[in-house]
């Protein structure tokens, strides 16, 4: 399936203002299951120079220095790109125990992996409501995963385009939050259960005619199955509609612009997504 991807993001000052670098993330993430036949980013005011770079968690970043003073700054980023289905619980676990909780890794992976368990966020009530669930499973680690997917989505969901993700107990003690919250959450409680786990910025195709925005979900390393994709905004496994720009083990590190400016301003921001198919 082909599709074709725009995504813009407008700021408007109240007054002249100095843009400090912005770094962007907004190159969709090739994979297996997606190639990138096209990409173009548009920026207004022109840059001075743009660098582009692979960051320490492998993504495509471009960071954008600017010189001159400006009342707006307006980004467009357009690609085509191919994605495959897949059929997602198309592995076996290997080692074979990993197949049931707590999952502990092979020493060579579990320090290659560190980043991806730390347990930042995973707080008393986090960890026992992880356990309630796994243990109402059998500790059974797939069961677990698409019991924890169901109870995330079983919240009250909110669009939320700017801002810090909730904290992972604080999602859980209120049940509401934005597709970020929900994957933070996923993987504070995956983390309690030794499962290494990363945040994923990208989009989701489904429906053409409903808005569309920036999404989150996580990935979760399983071994004999490596990383594999679940959104409990969805409430599915990853399998081909989801489209990854950038993945890693702090949610903060890869939002899709971050940047400052120098001077005395207020701002109004506005985002803009489109994915549409364009043939099979």
């Amino acid at each position: 399936m082909k599709l074709a991807i725009t995504h813009t993001l407008l700021y408007d000052y109240s007054n002249d203002v100095r843009l400090e670098p912005h770094y962007l993330y907004l190159h969709p993430k090739q994979g297996p299951y997606l190639k990138v036949d096209q990409y173009s980013l548009q920026i207004s005011p022109t840059p001075d120079f743009i660098s582009k770079n692979v960051d320490s968690a492998d993504n495509i970043q471009h960071i954008v220095f600017f010189n001159n003073n400006t009342r707006h700054l307006s980004i467009k980023a357009e690609s085509i790109i191919e994605v495959t289905e897949f059929n997602p619980y198309s592995f076996i676990y290997h080692p074979f125990e990993s197949s049931r909780l707590p999952i502990k890794y092979a020493n060579d992976l579990n320090d290659s992996l560190q980043s991806y368990l730390n347990r930042k966020g995973v707080t008393t009530y986090v960890d026992q409501t992880a356990r309630q669930i796994a243990a109402s499973v059998n500790w059974d680690t797939s069961s677990f995963l698409s019991e924890l997917n169901k109870f995330i989505h079983s919240f009250a969901y909110e669009i939320r385009e700017e801002g810090d993700a909730y904290s992972p107990e604080k999602t859980l003690l209120e049940r509401r939050g934005s597709c970020r919250d929900y994957s933070v959450l996923f993987m504070a409680m995956c983390r309690a259960l030794g499962i290494a786990s990363k945040f994923v910025s990208g989009y989701y195709f489904s429906d053409p005619n409903q808005p569309q925005y920036l999404h989150a979900w996580v990935n979760v390393y399983l071994p004999g199955g490596g990383w594999r994709g679940y959104d409990p905004t969805q409430n599915c496994l990853v399998s081909g509609r989801h489209i990854p720009l950038a993945t890693s083990a702090m949610p903060n590190l890869i939002s899709p612009i971050h940047g400052t400016f120098r001077g005395s301003a207020q701002s109004v921001f506005k985002a803009e997504v489109s994915v549409r198919k364009i043939e099979e």
